[in-house]
């Protein structure tokens, strides 16, 4: 029993323990009584380090992710990104020459600048999803709009907003922007849209986050529509006390209205 570490085994206590008649001799039954404290005072030990370990690897696993979302999103952004746009760039000179090019050269240009274009918009999209999950001390309007400010400098897409200054409590409010955060990469990587609007404001008892593109949209009942990662987000707000409404068409963009109460707690 002791091998498979039951130390606190009855079949243990009761073959050494001073109440019961010696075993061996008295020296080497109080040393049998004795291990066996020890050990239980240790199988006690570890299990308290192995409850702290857990912890402490949750915590440092969390810590670990986020300084690889940084180092992974600084490396984008300094390498990969910079070289696409100099790619751009140079793509650009060419063009500027473009009368001196045959078609079939001026088609092999347009195409090139277009899977161009198409891999920024693709890298803007990840180091959105790589940027920050927590608000850092910054207000949800605050993380929201600067996040929209830094977008409307770097895309093409005419961005118009409202964003009201909300409480809610502070893992809601992250969880949100977050949210936000997928939802702005979903655009960016499938929508095609020209015009993207964003609103954030109180409507009675409840935050509502509202989102309209003019992009390709989708048809709601084909399976692909799952790709977006609409069902997953819809899953997330309803495990916080809220909901979401979805409209979409093909070729008429895309609605996204996400509604959760205040009385679920707002900031003490």
């Amino acid at each position: 029993m002791m091998s498979k570490g039951h130390y606190s085994a009855s079949i243990f206590l009761d073959m050494y323990s001073l109440d019961t008649p010696l075993q061996v001799n008295k020296e080497i039954d109080r040393q049998f009584i004795n291990l066996h404290e020890k050990l239980m005072r240790m199988a006690e030990e570890a299990i308290s380090a192995s409850q702290r370990s857990t912890q402490m690897s949750n915590e440092t696993k969390i810590e670990i992710l986020e300084q690889e979302r940084h180092r992974i999103a600084r490396e984008l952004h300094d390498s990969v990104s910079q070289q696409l746009f100099a790619a751009s760039m140079m793509l650009s000179a060419v063009n500027q020459q473009s009368d001196q090019l045959d078609e079939k050269f001026k088609t092999q240009l347009d195409l090139i600048e277009k899977i161009i274009n198409d891999s920024q918009t693709e890298m803007r999209a990840l180091l959105l999803h790589l940027r920050p999950v927590k608000l850092d001390g910054k207000t949800l309007k605050q993380g929201i709009e600067q996040l929209l400010k830094e977008l409307c400098t770097k895309i093409s897409t005419d961005i118009r907003f409202e964003i009201e200054n909300v409480s809610l409590p502070d893992g809601i409010e992250d969880h949100l922007f977050r949210i936000v955060q997928e939802l702005l990469s979903n655009v960016l990587r499938h929508a095609k849209a020209e015009e993207l609007e964003v609103y954030l404001k109180k409507v009675h008892e409840t935050v509502q986050l509202r989102m309209i593109d003019d992009g390709v949209g989708f048809d709601m009942n084909s399976k692909k529509s799952g790709s977006y990662g609409l069902e997953n987000i819809r899953e997330r707000i309803n495990g916080i006390g809220g909901n979401v409404k979805i409209i979409s068409f093909p070729n008429k963009g895309t609605s996204i209205e996400i509604s959760i109460p205040i009385i679920a707690g707002g900031k003490k």
